[in-house]
C-alpha cells in the first residue's frame, strides 16, 4: 500500500455529480491520506539513507561519537507507529474507495484519531529530545570535519529529496502538529451533522493529545530546572555532637530538594520562585547575610561555600504551609513566623531586603505561593 494515485478523482466515481462542498471534503481527506504516506516515505529515507549509512561508518570505525539516537532520538518507534497507523486505519479506507468507487468516508478515521494517545505516545520522548538533537548536530557541524563531510554527502544524495539535516530532525514535530489542521479542513467541508459530531470528537482527541505532549515537555523542563537547583544546594546539617549521634541523624535526615511536594499530585514539580540576597536581623543589630531561595513549598536560607558557586543551607528549611508573613512598617523588612504543633511558635525570622520594591515582591510572592500550594492540595484531596 505504499503507492498512491495522483488524485482522488481517479478512484472516486461520482465526482461529476458532487457539490462543491463535497468535492472540498474529498480533497481534504485526500490531503490527509497523501501527506501521511509522503511523511512515512520521508522517515523511511532518513532510516534507510542517513541512519543506515551512519551504522555502516560505525562498522568501519568512523564517526563513533555520533549515534543515530543523538541525531534522531527514538525515530524508529515513530516510523513503526505511523506504519501501523497506515496499515490499520488509512490503507483500509483507501482500499474500500478503490474497490467500490464510493467517496472517502471521514468516519473511517474515527478509531485511529481517538487512539492518538496510545498510538503516538513515542512523540513525547522525541519532542523532549528534539532541541538536544538539533544542538548536538549544530555543535558537530562546527567542530567535527568528518561529520560535516557525512552530512554534505547525505544532503546532496539523490535519495534525500533535497532535505537538509535540520528538516529531517524537525519532520516529526511538524507532522504531529498538522493533524488538527487536516481534520479542521475536513470538518469545514462536511455537511452531515452526525459526521460533524464525529469529526469534532476526533479533533478534540487529537488536540488533547497535543496538549498532553506540551504538559509532558513542561513537566520535564520543570524537573530539569529543579535538578539544576538541587545540584548547587547542599542541605542543612547538624553535626559534631559525637560520632554515634551524627550517624543516627544521617540515617533519617537526607536533604533532597527533588523529593515530591507533600500532599499534591505527581504532576506538580517544586519551582524556584525567587532568589535574592537578604539580611536576617538578629538581636542587638546583628545581621546575617543569606541567599534566600523561595520554592513552591519551602524557603531555604543559604550561604555561598568558600569554593565555587555551591550554596549550603544554614538554617532549617521553612515549610510555607506552617509559615506566616507580614511586611513591617519600615517598608524594607518582613517577618516570617513558623508555627508548630499546638500552634506553638517554632521560629521567627526578620528579613531585611535591599529596597522597598524587593521587600514587597517577597511578601506578595510568599503569599501567592502559600495560596497556590493550598489550591494544589485541595485539588489532590478531591481527586482522591
Amino acid at each position: 500500500g505504499s503507492t498512491l494515485e495522483k488524485n482522488w478523482t481517479e478512484i472516486v466515481h461520482s465526482t461529476s455529480t458532487m457539490s462543491k462542498t463535497q468535492r472540498h471534503q474529498q480533497e481534504a481527506l485526500w490531503e490527509f491520506v497523501h501527506t501521511e504516506l509522503a511523511y512515512i516515505n520521508k522517515l523511511i529515507v532518513i532510516r534507510d539513507l542517513v541512519i543506515a549509512a551512519l551504522s555502516n561508518l560505525h562498522r568501519n570505525g568512523f564517526l563513533l561519537e555520533v549515534t543515530p539516537e543523538l541525531l534522531f532520538s527514538n525515530l524508529p518507534s515513530i516510523i513503526a507507529a505511523h506504519q501501523l497507523f497506515w496499515q490499520e486505519v488509512i490503507y483500509p479506507m483507501l482500499q474500500e474507495v478503490r474497490r467500490t468507487g464510493m467517496p472517502f468516508d471521514p468516519q473511517r478515521l474515527r478509531s485511529g484519531c481517538m487512539q492518538f494517545p496510545q498510538r503516538f505516545s513515542c512523540y513525547q520522548h522525541y519532542c523532549w529530545e528534539e532541541e538536544n538533537s538539533l544542538e548536538f548536530a549544530r555543535r558537530q557541524m562546527e567542530s567535527n570535519p568528518h561529520f560535516l563531510i557525512f552530512i554534505q554527502w547525505v544532503e546532496t544524495h539523490p535519495q534525500s529529496q533535497r532535505m537538509r539535516l535540520g528538516d529531517m530532525q524537525a519532520k516529526p514535530h511538524q507532522r504531529i502538529t498538522k493533524y488538527p489542521l487536516l481534520l479542521k479542513s475536513v470538518l469545514q467541508s462536511t455537511q452531515d451533522s452526525q459526521v460533524q459530531q464525529t469529526l469534532r470528537a476526533m479533533l478534540s482527541s487529537v488536540n488533547s493529545f497535543l496538549e498532553s505532549i506540551n504538559d509532558y515537555l513542561k513537566l520535564k523542563d520543570e524537573e530539569l530546572a529543579l535538578s539544576i537547583s538541587a545540584q548547587r544546594v547542599d542541605g542543612y546539617e547538624v553535626e559534631g555532637i559525637n560520632e554515634e549521634i551524627d550517624k543516627f541523624v544521617r540515617e533519617f535526615c537526607q536533604f533532597d530538594l527533588t523529593s515530591p511536594i507533600r500532599g499534591v499530585g505527581p504532576g506538580v514539580v517544586r519551582k524556584l520562585l525567587l532568589e535574592e540576597s537578604l539580611k536576617i536581623r538578629g538581636r542587638k543589630d546583628s545581621k546575617l547575610e543569606v541567599v534566600a531561595l523561595l520554592f513552591s513549598d519551602v524557603l531555604l536560607m543559604t550561604k555561598f561555600q568558600k569554593k565555587g558557586e555551591r550554596l549550603k543551607v544554614v538554617r532549617p528549611p521553612l515549610a510555607l504551609d506552617r509559615t506566616f508573613c507580614l511586611a513591617l512598617r519600615d517598608g524594607c523588612s518582613f517577618v516570617l513566623v513558623e508555627v508548630g504543633e499546638l500552634r506553638s511558635v517554632m521560629n521567627v525570622y526578620v528579613f531585611a531586603a535591599s529596597t522597598p520594591e524587593s521587600c514587597s515582591t517577597w511578601v506578595s510572592t510568599i503569599q501567592q505561593a502559600k495560596e497556590t500550594l493550598s489550591r494544589w492540595r485541595e485539588t489532590e484531596n478531591t481527586r482522591i
